[in-house]
């Protein structure tokens, strides 16, 4: 999962033809509320050329997370599964 910048634009590329397809989560913490991390977009891509994208704008404040998975969405910010990754917490 890659987050563009320019547009606030996240995608998500799945380049294996293994039939898993790749799906991919961004995660928001404000710190102002309870609760901790809350899911505000999701992506997957698999089975066709090129990449499936979205605009989700980030702000200033708070804490995100890309969390992203071969052959299912991720369980959490920081899901713990071999075919799993996680970005680091950023921001604008």
């Amino acid at each position: 999962m890659k987050h563009v910048d320019d547009g606030d634009i996240f995608k998500v590329c799945d380049n294996r033809g293994d039939g898993q397809g790749i799906y991919g989560e961004l995660w928001y913490d404000s710190f102002l509320t309870t609760g901790g991390y809350k899911l505000v977009l999701k992506l997957s891509d698999g089975g066709d050329a090129g990449c499936d994208s979205a605009k989700h704008d980030i702000g200033n404040s708070g804490h995100y997370v890309m969390s992203v998975c071969s052959g299912r969405y991720p369980s959490g910010p920081w899901p713990n599964q071999s075919t799993c990754t996680h970005s680091a917490g950023f921001n604008e």
